[in-house]
């Protein structure tokens, strides 16, 4: 049997992030978490997604300020 890595052995508590992502940890309402999922479920779609495409049109209008 081939030994594993410690990377392979080591535990993760959800799921992997795709390739060109990492997670980001943010403390936030649990109100608003709460509202958000329902929300995306609603949408269809993630709240990861909402989050990245607010962040990316944020820093956009951030850049075009400067």
């Amino acid at each position: 049997m081939a030994k594993r890595s410690a990377r392979e052995m080591k535990s993760r508590s959800g799921p992997r992030a795709p390739a060109g992502k990492k997670p980001l940890m943010v403390i936030i309402d649990e109100e608003l978490i709460k509202a958000a999922k329902i929300a995306a479920i609603e949408d269809g779609t993630k709240v990861s997604s909402t989050v990245e495409g607010l962040l990316r049109d944020w820093l956009a209008k951030r850049r075009a300020r400067a």
